[in-house]
């Protein structure tokens, strides 16, 4: 099937849509490519995103930046090559050089008189790049760049705001591990994570409720008075069956009650409900977990292996408090959320077929819109026009912001009972 490179004709979308999601993700978008930190000033580095290999090296300025990492004269490996000159990547293979806008500045195979050099068909390929609190993101596709701001979480632009980043890898498509974070699996396949044994079973359903339609995804509609609602912490079938058999996971999680609630106070309060909880395109989940503002965002690689990078953000008042933040993450919120969590989605998603039949449920209400938004997307672009009326009829980015945030809501219980 030929791949669409959008503003064209957007398939009917009805029935088995997920033929047309594409395998390699949503292109004309921004993605985080590397920590800043892991790119050196001697030598490059590589990165995949969306089936493209690129290498990224300093440039002039000192900043990451990014170009094809194949040489266009032979084949060979950019990101073998060295960084001789500032600025500048030379092939390991015949020693063409390149600068960060991808020009051939000079062929050290063949001396400064060589003929060939900066002609013509031997330029490579250059990304837009932008270093956001120690994360380089890189606009993989073809159109002009669009505002970085509209892909990337709005904490990355908070000079208050603390923002924590881990990263890895699940041997799945991007899609599959996008869609484990839309439907009703928590109850069952995270009731010993620490995170859930503690807090309680959530009320079932996309997102404790319906999905509404916010800015560029959905958004949990947790205005409604029963989103609070706790499913009970075991259920009792027709026939005595009891889920889960014992609730004796939950004897020791009360210890970890205080630290959370006390965690949560640090929590940035989201400026906007575009970028409250739910998802967000091109492949994000977001969602205000205890202690911070955790967002998981899913970037292919190759069609089975998934680059899964998370993002942690508080908003510490103090030189301390961010200290305490930095400690806790590295000591024990990484291994609850990244490990203890994530690790038990991987187990279950690693093995899972996303082409044999589906018999849907109604707790896939989101899963449903989510895959019409991205087929609308891929074949339309990313300004298509997305049919999708929000339960109370406004647009997308006329949604109040009371209306998806829990963070808001909890601090105007808190308020009003007088806390």
């Amino acid at each position: 099937m030929k791949t669409p490179t959008g503003n064209g004709a957007i398939p009917r979308l009805s029935g088995d849509i997920r033929p047309l999601i594409p395998k390699l993700g949503l292109r004309n978008y921004w993605y985080p490519a590397i920590a800043d930190k892991k790119v050196g000033t001697r030598k490059p580095t590589k990165v995949a995103l969306l089936g493209e290999e690129i290498c990224l090296f300093r440039g002039a300025t000192g900043e990451v930046v990014a170009i094809q990492d194949v040489c266009p004269h032979r084949g060979a490996r950019l990101s073998e090559g060295d960084c001789h000159y500032k600025g500048t990547v030379a092939c390991p293979y015949h020693g063409w050089v390149y600068d960060e806008s991808g020009k051939n500045v000079a062929v050290l195979s063949e001396g400064p008189d060589s003929g060939v050099c900066g002609k013509p068909g031997t330029e490579a390929k250059a990304y837009p790049t932008r270093t956001l609190k120690g994360v380089v993101f890189v606009w993989i596709g073809d159109e002009e760049p669009a505002p970085i701001e509209q892909d990337v979480p709005e904490e990355f632009f908070d000079d208050d705001a603390l923002v924590q980043v881990g990263r890895v890898h699940w041997r799945c498509n991007w899609e599959v591990a996008l869609e484990n974070s839309m439907d009703s699996h928590v109850n069952y396949v995270h009731r010993n994570a620490v995170v859930v044994a503690r807090g309680g079973f959530i009320a079932r359903g996309a997102q404790g409720e319906h999905p509404l339609f916010v800015g560029n995804g959905f958004g949990g509609d947790v205005a409604e008075s029963n989103y609070m609602r706790r499913s009970p912490q075991q259920d009792i079938y027709a026939n005595g069956w009891r889920w889960p058999k014992t609730n004796r996971r939950r004897l020791f999680t009360w210890i970890t009650r205080p630290l959370a609630e006390r965690a949560r106070r640090n929590i940035p309060p989201p400026r906007s409900a575009r970028w409250c909880g739910g998802h967000h395109l091109p492949g994000m989940f977001r969602a205000e977990f205890g202690w911070d503002l955790y967002t998981r965002m899913c970037v292919p690689v190759e069609e089975h292996l998934t680059r899964v990078w998370y993002y942690h953000c508080t908003r510490p008042k103090t030189a301390l408090r961010r200290l305490w933040d930095r400690l806790m993450y590295a000591t024990v919120r990484r291994w609850i959320i990244e490990y203890n969590f994530s690790r038990q989605d991987e187990a279950v998603m690693i093995n899972q077929r996303y082409d044999t039949p589906e018999k849907l449920s109604g707790t896939d209400a989101e899963v449903i819109q989510w895959r019409k938004l991205v087929v609308t997307k891929h074949y339309g672009g990313r300004e298509a026009p997305f049919e999708y009326r929000n339960p109370d009829d406004l647009p997308p980015d006329a949604v109040p912001i009371e209306r998806v945030s829990v963070r808001y809501l909890q601090e105007r219980a808190r308020q009003e009972a007088g806390r």
